[in-house]
């Protein structure tokens, strides 16, 4: 997994106007502290001193009250509501809504901005349970949500596969009592499984699938090494994180709120 950001460099990645603003901040406090003192300092002594560092230590007020509109701008825009949940949204395995939603979303989202890719080739996606951090209440969803949801720069990948790879996907899935998936239909006995279609289509493993999911996974993480041994990976350029932000203010825009189901994609026999 990535490195996790913080919630303020993730959202200015996300959104240029905010990225000025903060740049700007960071700025006139730096050319605060530059101007305080504009004399050369002299080294005569160096001495090792441990120091507490925490609240006791106080703040600059100058400083706060310098950053203050900017950071009270910047909270603003995180609070800003782009959707609306029927229900709690949690993950959960061996499926549930937060990974239903998310996944089917990943689909509808990729192939509207990608069709080309997907070279009319069945189509499923993945996410990992682990890299779902937070989730979704019921009621008013705002972008903090997602920030707290996904709080890394996961990218959006395509690759296409063989059907012989996803059998060795559908072996890590059994294992693991299910994850995130989207376009597929999976049926499990115990830690394998007995059954799989993608969209409707039993899958074949001399036939070429197409899975979207993270570079993340797509690269090797959660033990899935063996995605590697693709035929085409195409990178989209799009973080995970924000799509789901332009697919809920679509939802909304079209008069939707969000209201997934399970539907048995995964399930035991």
């Amino acid at each position: 997994m990535k490195n996790k950001k913080s919630y303020i460099w993730n959202f200015m990645k996300t959104n240029k106007r905010i990225l000025i603003l903060a740049a700007f901040m960071w700025s006139v406090v730096l050319l605060s502290s530059v101007l305080i003192s504009c004399k050369t300092a002299v080294l005569s002594s160096s001495t090792a001193v441990s120091l507490i560092v925490d609240d006791s230590l106080g703040v600059d007020s100058s400083i706060v009250e310098t950053i203050a509109p900017y950071r009270k701008q910047l909270d603003s825009s995180m609070k800003e509501v782009i959707g609306y949940s029927e229900t709690m949204l949690e993950k959960g395995m061996p499926e549930s809504l937060l990974g239903n939603f998310l996944s089917d979303l990943l689909i509808e989202r990729v192939k509207s901005t990608s069709h080309d890719s997907m070279r009319s080739l069945p189509v499923m996606s993945l996410l990992n349970n682990g890299g779902l951090r937070s989730s979704l209440p019921r009621g008013e969803i705002m972008i903090e949500n997602v920030f707290q949801l996904m709080p890394f720069d996961n990218e959006i990948v395509i690759i296409e596969l063989k059907g012989s790879v996803l059998m060795k996907l559908f072996d890590i899935i059994a294992q693991k009592g299910g994850m995130p998936v989207g376009g597929l239909r999976l049926v499990l006995n115990a830690t394998s499984w007995t059954n799989a279609e993608i969209e409707g289509q039993v899958v074949d493993a001399e036939k070429n699938y197409i899975l979207i999911t993270s570079d993340y996974l797509a690269t090797g993480g959660d033990g899935l090494s063996f995605l590697s041994d693709n035929v085409r990976y195409v990178q989209t350029g799009l973080l995970m994180r924000d799509v789901f932000i332009s697919g809920i203010r679509d939802l909304t825009a079209q008069k939707k709120t969000i209201n997934p189901k399970t539907d048995g994609r995964i399930r035991y026999e």
